[in-house]
């Protein structure tokens, strides 16, 4: 592998495995599987989706996509009702308990790397960190609304 490849493949692995650290950091008692989380976020970035465009998105059928809503609606997390424009089809969006879950989730995380990021960082280690994430931020097509 040149140098370029080398920084490619240790990037990944970084971004995967702080991914993976992240995700151990919520509790999940409702054992919510990664698609049902990823359902959640999609609804915060826009408040009602149609479940083909939740499939597109997040790439799964429409047959997993209905599991994952059974579960969300149990817990009260989603909510369903007919378009406006076209009754036959259905919006989905989040309810106030699936905000509070999300919310919770983002808290529980962020309060962990900022522990692990006093514990562990200088002020100008974080000063690097806010420098990298601004370049990265460049890779996405779409920069993230959260920068």
């Amino acid at each position: 592998m040149n140098s370029d490849e080398n920084l490619a493949h240790d990037l990944r692995k970084l971004v995967v495995s702080l991914y993976r650290q992240l995700q151990k950091q919520i509790s999940n008692e409702e054992q919510l599987s990664v698609a049902a989380q990823n359902v959640l976020y999609q609804l915060t970035l826009q408040a009602e989706l149609l479940p083909s465009e939740l499939c597109t998105r997040l790439n799964i059928s429409s047959q997993y996509i209905s599991q994952v809503f059974h579960q969300l609606e149990t817990l009260h997390y989603i909510s369903r009702k007919p378009s406006p424009t076209d009754g036959r089809k259905t919006l989905v969006s989040l309810t106030e308990t699936g905000r509070k879950k999300v919310l919770d989730s983002r808290r529980e995380r962020e309060t962990w790397l900022v522990n692990q990021m006093n514990e562990r960082f200088s002020a100008a280690d974080k000063e690097v960190v806010r420098k990298t994430i601004d370049v990265l931020a460049t890779l996405m097509d779409t920069p993230p609304s959260y920068l």
